[in-house]
């Protein structure tokens, strides 16, 4: 779960070319309280993004948009601008947010190496199956 934290920036822009697409670009910078998966308590992200909307009215039209543009669909003739950027929000969020600084005290195993059938867990399995003579 995240919160999105007051004082965010989002700076938008509307052109068009003649006979393209409408085009709306800014950028976004706001910041969002989260919970560090290492130590479970608050953190603050921050997030920042661009933004690169193709503005489109079927989605017939969203074929022939470019690559580079996100197709955006104008339902009932209105953009609903609120709901567009905080839809952009949600998809700069980490998945893992942490801290820099946090340290959970876990270490990754040490390479994994030859492994001999005593410290197998597959020897107790060989061992009942010899047992029972199959």
């Amino acid at each position: 779960m995240a919160i999105l934290l007051p004082g965010g920036q989002v700076t938008v822009r509307g052109s068009r070319e003649p006979y393209g697409p409408r085009v709306v670009s800014g950028e976004l910078q706001c910041e969002a309280s989260m919970t560090c998966q290492r130590c479970l308590q608050p953190v603050t992200v921050k997030l920042n993004g661009s933004i690169h909307w193709g503005l489109v009215f079927s989605e017939g039209e969203m074929q022939g948009l470019d690559q580079e543009l996100d197709p955006i669909l104008i339902e009932e003739g209105q953009l609903f601008l609120r709901q567009a950027i905080e839809d952009e929000m949600v998809l700069l969020l980490p998945i893992m947010p942490m801290h820099d600084s946090c340290d959970s005290g876990w270490t990754p195993d040490p390479e994994p190496g030859d492994v001999s059938e005593s410290k197998s867990p597959f020897a107790v399995l060989a061992a009942l199956k010899n047992e029972q003579g199959s």
